[in-house]
């Protein structure tokens, strides 16, 4: 079944599909619902700010447009429910709530912000009943209408068979449903039991599969052996600009015994923010090179890349190691030579984003991958860096610890090697949370610190937003270009060209942006020493892992730093949540009170798109695991599995019914 046969699938809604990365009846299965609404649910009067609400809502009065100025206009309108009211607005989309007519029912869908004894939505999505509704109503936030989306995978479960790697009966023994019926209920649940029962087997179906991806993709028969010396480890650590901590150094030297062992290396390297992982890798690449081996780092964004590109022209190229960069921005003529240099070996390093596994990347003599940030990368790209080479040996390498109960469950084999000093130099950052009141003592702080040549990073959740959603990246930079930091503020976020993103960083390292205001895209690997402030709006939003990234950014240097969490609400557990994270400075303990509150999704990179996944507990791994070693037990199985890869899906095959 193509998608174009789905009714309500025309040209225009496939090729917004299709930017989706929804291509196949597989890909419809695969997006999960962002959200379910329960029918019979029943507004709850005490809800806080900040708290998700869905109910079935009756129209009290027509909706009504206002103009507030020119370029900016409001729909009103509410609904009420178990006898509250609930006052919704949108702004600027005249259309969001046409046709309403008093008494009419629909279903709401949003964020409840209290005002006063009132309660108030923005933006909230509004979904018209129709015949055949369950008491369970999915809602896709996708780039067609929710109810077409439904529609759709409504129609390709109708029409195709969903087949599974696992087998039938050992899926029984497990007590798992089949994944037709799985995928089914994830997309039309009859009740909130079938729904967890159905999350449940479609979350340790994929965590199986990832499980048994990473097993099966090691083959440790060494068939070559480096040729470089203990020396030249010597000699690489010595002419680094700075002594390697203790913890750097026991890295270093589990890595080269690795890679001079008979079995291929297949590790692991996790430390805390700042730990020095890139000159653990540095050294590794430049064993490999000084054996006349190439080697290649991957990193999650074209800034880190360039980054540790930098790092490797000045300490790898004095010491006649030739380095190159392969980028998606680089100009035609550049990417022409550097596919010259990687394939005809001029090059020994070579740094870059995921253009390192394009078709058209062919490597000389490819031995050594480093994968950095690895949470960020899935199976298949890794699996496709290491197809480029032979018989590869594999460092992967995350600052985002992860739980050890999760690590030696997810991972079995991959030998762990955890940095957990930092520089003696690094100062200490200071965590706190900023309550509203001190908002302003906060920007007065960081534009004294501006004076002085210091750089203060502003996170925000999202890019855009309404006017009464002022921590957005839009309304922040246009709340700070009013105040006297405007000749000093740039901003940031993913949906800049990468040109344009290089250009900005450039600017905030050299000094001539000195506050940024950007979105997470910061959050991995940059480094500026000058940065000693990083405040973080509606930092309720965020994991702590994330967190705990994101306040790596400051502290590089030498100064005492500052990490301000703005919170968005004043929900207790919330508030609770984030004391805790100011009181622990350690990663390591970070990712175990993040894995205890959130499960295992943020960092094995198992979170479906939407929300029908489950968060992965100790519980799931475990069971994973086990359901993997009998997978590994099946020929058929393993075969099957290592010849999807290309895909990275747990779904072995979907054929019409």
């Amino acid at each position: 079944m193509e998608l174009s046969e789905i009714k309500g699938i025309g040209e225009k809604r496939l090729a917004a599909l299709n930017r989706m990365g929804i291509f196949t009846p597989s890909d419809l299965l695969l997006r999960f619902p962002d959200k379910y609404i329960d029918r019979a649910a029943k507004i709850d009067k005490s809800a806080r700010d900040g708290d998700e609400m869905s109910f079935a809502g009756r129209v009290v009065a027509p909706a009504k447009r206002a103009f507030i100025r020119r370029g900016l206009s409001v729909v009103n309108c509410s609904f009420e429910n178990n006898g509250t009211v609930v006052r919704c607005s949108w702004f600027n989309q005249p259309f969001a709530a046409r046709n309403l007519k008093e008494n009419d029912v629909v279903y709401v869908v949003g964020k409840v912000k209290r005002f006063k004894s009132s309660l108030q939505m923005t933006n909230p999505t509004l979904l018209t009943p129709q015949a055949g509704d369950g008491d369970i109503v999915p809602v896709y936030k996708t780039a067609i209408p929710s109810r077409t989306f439904e529609s759709a995978v409504k129609t390709a479960l109708a029409n195709v068979r969903v087949d599974s790697f696992i087998p039938s009966r050992t899926a029984r023994d497990f007590g798992l449903l089949p994944l037709q019926s799985a995928l089914k209920s994830v997309h039309m649940p009859d009740s909130k039991a079938e729904l967890d029962d159905a999350r449940r087997s479609v979350a340790v179906e994929n965590m199986c599969y990832v499980i048994s991806s990473y097993r099966l993709l090691k083959d440790d028969k060494r068939d070559f052996t480096y040729g470089a010396t203990v020396g030249d480890v010597d000699r690489i650590v010595n002419s680094l600009p700075y002594a390697l901590t203790d913890g750097q150094r026991a890295a270093v030297d589990a890595t080269i015994a690795a890679l001079r062992s008979d079995k291929l290396a297949n590790m692991l390297i996790q430390g805390e923010v700042g730990c020095g992982k890139t000159a653990v890798a540095l050294c590794a690449m430049y064993f490999a090179a000084k054996s006349g081996c190439q080697s290649a780092i991957m990193a999650p964004t074209e800034v880190l890349a360039r980054q540790h590109y930098a790092t490797m022209v000045k300490v790898l190229e004095p010491l006649g190691v030739k380095t190159q960069l392969l980028c998606a921005s680089m100009p035609a003529k550049q990417r022409e030579t550097a596919l010259f240099n990687i394939k005809f070996g001029v090059a020994d390093c070579i740094v870059g984003t995921q253009s390192l596994i394009g078709e058209s990347v062919d490597y000389a003599n490819l031995r050594l991958v480093v994968v950095d940030e690895q949470q960020r990368f899935g199976v298949n790209q890794r699996a496709k860096l290491e197809s480029k080479g032979h018989k590869t040996d594999m460092i992967v390498m995350t600052a985002t610890p992860i739980p050890r109960t999760l690590a030696l469950s997810l991972y079995g084999e991959l030998a762990q090697c955890e940095i957990r000093s930092l520089p003696a130099d690094r100062p200490k950052i200071h965590t706190s949370i900023v309550p509203p009141q001190k908002i302003q003592s906060m920007y007065k702080y960081i534009a004294d610190n501006a004076v002085k040549d210091e750089r203060a990073y502003i996170i925000c959740p999202r890019i855009e937003g309404a006017d009464d959603e002022p921590t957005s990246v839009e309304n922040v930079y246009a709340m700070l270009a009013k105040t006297p930091l405007a000749p000093v503020v740039g901003c940031i976020h993913g949906k800049m060209k990468d040109a344009e993103k290089n250009a900005v960083m450039n600017a905030f390292k050299s000094g001539e942006i000195k506050v940024l205001v950007s979105t997470t895209v910061v959050e991995v690997g940059i480094d500026v020493p000058q940065a000693t402030v990083v405040a973080v709006y509606d930092a309720e939003r965020f994991g702590l892992s994330q967190l705990h990234q994101i306040r790596g950014r400051v502290g590089r240097g030498t100064k005492e730093s500052y990490c301000f969490l703005l919170c968005g609400n004043d929900d207790p557990d919330s508030v609770d949540r984030l004391k805790k994270f100011c009181s622990v400075t350690d990663g390591f303990s970070v990712s175990e009170l993040d894995f205890k509150l959130r499960g295992a999704g943020d960092f094995v990179g198992l979170r479906q798109h939407g929300n029908g996944s489950l968060a992965i507990d100790a519980d799931l791994i475990d069971m994973s695991r086990r359901l993997s070693d009998e997978i590994i037990k099946d020929a058929d199985a393993s075969d099957a599995i290592m010849r999807s890869l290309d895909s990275s899906e747990f779904i072995r095959s979907v054929t019409m019914n």
